[in-house]
């Protein structure tokens, strides 16, 4: 059983069962509800476009959390990579490249925190034939930067440690 679509885009995901599905919707910033089978423990890495419930659960409880999600993944809140390499974000959309969207799926996985330098190495080593050089790294950032302009994103330097994507001020 594949998850489903209910409402505005809110997926409904059994947990743990179909992990898979919630690791590509997290993936590509889309609101989950994880539906928890019998006494299985919830993740530990919920992420803010997720949330949980356990059967049976009232159909109140389960419209409010729905709207809570819808609410909280609009699409000023967080950017989504759809699988052809467009990324959205705030109403607006711009083509990736090969590249650019291994790297962005780093970001889109941890939102507005830090991703590390060599994350993005190993992100770009994986669709490249040869290892990936730090000077290859800054071209792809720089490169990332300007196709970010278009979604009003940016790319903060955290010195030393690597990029946080953020909405643009």
């Amino acid at each position: 059983m594949g998850a489903f679509v209910h409402k505005q885009e809110v997926a409904f995901v059994r947990w743990p069962v179909q992990s898979h599905e919630r690791d590509q919707l997290r993936e590509a910033g889309l609101p989950c509800l994880l539906v928890l089978e019998g006494q299985t423990a919830p993740p530990s890495d919920i992420s803010p476009t997720e949330d949980w419930v356990r059967p049976p659960v009232d159909r109140l409880d389960l419209a409010a959390r729905v709207h809570t999600l819808q609410r909280r993944t609009g699409t000023d809140f967080v950017p989504a990579l759809d699988p052809t390499g467009v990324l959205y974000y705030g109403g607006q959309s711009v083509p990736m490249s090969e590249a650019q969207s291994e790297i962005m799926r780093c970001f889109l996985a941890d939102f507005g925190h830090l991703v590390r330098r060599d994350t993005l190495k190993e992100a770009l080593n994986r669709i490249n034939n040869e290892a990936v050089t730090s000077n290859a790294v800054d071209l792809h950032i720089m490169r990332l930067r300007q196709r970010l302009d278009g979604v009003r994103l940016s790319l903060r330097t955290v010195w030393g440690r690597g990029y946080i994507l953020e909405a643009a001020t």
